[in-house]
């Protein structure tokens, strides 16, 4: 017996996986619960950074509260949100500034607190770290183990006013800024200033992989659509009637699909665990729709009534993002088979199972490694990057095949404009074909009594190939909400065998980040 049909009896049984699913969450969020409790217990109202919108619980380390002669208070997440409220309040009189010791998360004064300025550990929405201590002990310890110098509140509140300058100078030790301003998809920067709506951007089709602050939640929700239309062998266009059933033509098929519909409602969480390494979470719902002709001899091409549709769960995902350096994070995905390989059509009054490409899920387990590259300009006005992810489908699974292989790669350019973001992008798919057959799918092109429903999905020869796509999009983000949608067409596409042709693809998406 085949190694990966060999399942411990728990998952065999139906709505297992997700059961699995459900108690890895359970696991995971006792293990952090904890943590996230202690630092609720931290951070003083108000919950919200007046200038930025994120959660100062959060950002329990940095947090500061100013307080005015009048007796408002303002509570921001850092320090680089306290020297713009300062700015924006040049003529309002302070009574008192208050800071996060980083030991304990207690507020201490400003100006008597111990100050480290630099160091590897990156700082809340800046190029350069600034934390406070309540002891110059501690301040000496985080030294030693992290780097920087020691210095005033008044060191850390220039250099934090020299970086809104936007003049490229740090404030503490007088070095330009090379490129590496707010950068990194990485986030344990906790960069959530200018230019991070472009990082954490809901709109891309694809999933650009980031982490996050330890302790920071990130839920999104996706809608992907794709549209088909028409068939296409290699890189040449095939007409309709260039397909038929034992009549000669150059397709032999009796089922001829016109034009379908893809659409896929995504769900993902991310939270940081540390502020290098995040885990994510992600499930789909697929619905599939197709329309297709049936050629029922010379002459007598029919439309079938009703399409060929498909939906459900599809295969849920876990993975761990890990931040390597400002610019570079990897990651590792394993997707879980829990989306339905036995999904069934019914096709001249008879009930088949679907076609592959209507299929929900892999059927196998499948790895997903990927490497992510990012950066900002100085200005954090422009972001670039690029990412590679390889999915590898492991064995075969219960019906006896296994999805190509693939490798996906996109590049990207965006531009901020305040809070909104366009962008252009290019994404590229190379799939193999599928290796094995699906004995039930087979019947549909060589019944073994009767007569079949020969369609050119049913053919695993028929699948896979190289798709260049072309898109651009517009995202808003406000606070700790961000939307966003993207359209784009195929600039080039090669398909292994007689296949639907992509037309178009939208995708759209909503964030929140707590």
């Amino acid at each position: 017996m085949k190694l990966i049909k060999a399942k411990v009896c728990l998952i065999n049984q139906s709505g297992s996986y997700y059961s699995v699913i459900l108690l890895l969450l359970l696991v995971f969020g006792v293990l952090t619960a904890q943590n996230s409790f202690a630092a609720t217990e931290e951070a003083e109202a108000p919950k919200a950074c007046k200038q930025c919108g994120m959660d100062r619980t959060v950002f329990a380390q940095s947090r500061m509260l100013i307080t005015y002669s009048d007796g408002s208070e303002v509570g921001v997440c850092s320090i680089h949100c306290a020297a713009v409220e300062l700015k924006q309040n040049s003529g309002k009189q302070v009574r008192s500034v208050m800071v996060a010791d980083y030991a304990s998360k207690r507020l201490i004064e400003a100006k008597t607190a111990t100050w480290v300025l630099g160091g590897k550990r990156d700082g809340v929405m800046s190029p350069v770290a600034k934390w406070a201590f309540a002891k110059e002990k501690d301040a000496q310890a985080f030294i030693g183990e992290n780097g920087g110098r020691l210095a005033t509140y008044d060191d850390a509140m220039k250099a934090a006013t020299g970086e809104l300058a936007g003049d490229g100078k740090t404030g503490a030790t007088g070095h330009q800024h090379t490129g590496h301003k707010n950068t990194g998809h990485g986030h344990s920067g906790h960069d959530m200033g200018p230019g991070s709506q472009m990082l954490y951007n809901p709109g891309f089709g694809e999933d650009i992989y980031h982490t996050h602050p330890a302790g920071m939640w990130m839920f999104n929700y996706k809608f992907m659509h794709m549209g088909m239309d028409g068939l296409r062998a290699g890189t040449s266009d095939i007409d309709a009637g260039s397909v038929g059933f034992k009549r000669g033509k150059p397709y032999n098929y009796m089922m001829i699909p016109t034009d379908m519909r893809m659409e896929m409602h995504m769900l993902m969480v991310m939270y940081g665990i540390t502020d290098r390494l995040t885990m994510m979470v992600m499930a789909n719902y697929l619905d599939n729709k197709m329309n297709m002709l049936m050629d029922m001899g010379p002459g007598k091409m029919i439309t079938t009534e009703p399409p060929m549709s498909t939906s459900g769960w599809g295969d849920t995902e876990l993975r761990g993002i890990y931040k390597i350096s400002k610019t570079l994070t990897g990651s590792l995905g394993i997707s879980l088979p829990t989306g339905a390989i036995d999904k069934t059509v019914v096709m001249m009054k008879k009930q088949w199972r679907a076609p592959y490409d209507m299929q929900l899920g892999s059927g196998t387990y499948d790895l997903k490694p990927s490497l992510t590259y990012t950066a900002l300009s100085d200005d954090s006005k422009w972001n670039w990057g690029a990412q590679a992810t390889y999915v590898y489908h492991i064995g075969e699974n219960d019906n006896d095949y296994s999805l190509g292989n693939s490798i996906k790669m996109t590049g990207w350019l965006q531009r901020a404009f305040g809070p909104a973001t366009s962008w252009v992008r290019l994404s590229f798919n190379d799939t193999g074909r599928i290796k094995g057959q699906d004995a039930e799918i087979e019947k549909l092109i060589h019944p073994t009594t009767g007569m079949g429903a020969p369609t050119p999905d049913a053919d695993p020869r028929n699948y896979g190939g190289q798709r260049l796509d072309g898109l651009i999009g517009v995202s808003y983000t406000r606070g700790a909400w961000s939307i966003g949608v993207e359209a784009g067409v195929p600039l080039y596409q090669y398909l292994n065998g007689l296949q639907m042709k992509t037309k178009w693809l939208i995708n759209a998406g909503v964030q929140v980040m707590l």
